[in-house]
């Protein structure tokens, strides 16, 4: 315990007071934990240390969002890509008609004008003829009279009615050619059925 003298004057009370406190420090009056202090110092670290975590936690966790979100954009436009392909298999372009000529060779037979049936229109036709062979080209080149005028007599049977429906097109084509094709003779040295594989129509209208 500590005794302080009240004896002590005015003038003197105050320093006699402080040299009181000077011979007895505040540590011993009031003694503080070491432990304490270091327990304060390990929880300042260990808070420190959570925070650092937290931190190290939270980037990794919008890098791993950020990942993901590229992966499904990824996803989604693979998938995007496969689904057009598909359609674009799908969709098969059906080619009607023939097989395309190899090596086709034209010959011109000029321009037809022709009465239609009733003597009311004329029928205008500029005709080719489309071969694979050459040969077969020539020998009906040397009978182009022949040709022609068998060419004259089917266009001249064509009634306004079957000029005007389309559909019918293919049909003057293929009576034509197989008209055409019946001047060849049964035997010939290139060996083709049919020489003459398209009839081919630049002008074909009436007027």
């Amino acid at each position: 315990m500590i005794h302080v003298n009240h004896s002590l004057n005015p003038d003197t009370g105050k320093s006699g007071f402080i040299q009181v406190f000077k011979k007895y420090r505040m540590s011993d009056v009031f003694p503080i934990d070491d432990r304490q202090g270091t327990s304060m110092k390990d929880n300042l670290q260990v808070i420190s240390i959570k925070r650092k975590e937290f931190q190290s936690a939270d980037k990794v966790a919008k890098k791993g969002i950020t990942l993901f979100l590229l992966l499904t954009a990824l996803f989604f436009f693979v998938s995007s890509l496969s689904a057009v392909e598909e359609e674009f298999e799908e969709i098969k372009v059906i080619r009607e008609g023939p097989p395309p000529l190899e090596d086709p060779q034209y010959l011109d037979l000029g321009t037809f004008v022709v009465n239609m049936p009733g003597d009311k229109y004329f029928l205008k036709s500029s005709i080719q003829l489309a071969f694979e062979n050459s040969a077969a080209k020539e020998w009906l080149l040397a009978r182009l009279p022949l040709a022609k005028d068998l060419i004259i007599t089917h266009l001249n049977s064509i009634t306004v009615e079957q000029f005007d429906d389309t559909k019918n097109r293919v049909v003057i084509k293929n009576d034509l050619q197989v008209r055409l094709n019946s001047l060849f003779p049964n035997k010939a040295a290139w060996e083709d059925p049919v020489p003459i594989r398209r009839i081919l129509f630049l002008e074909f209208y009436r007027q």
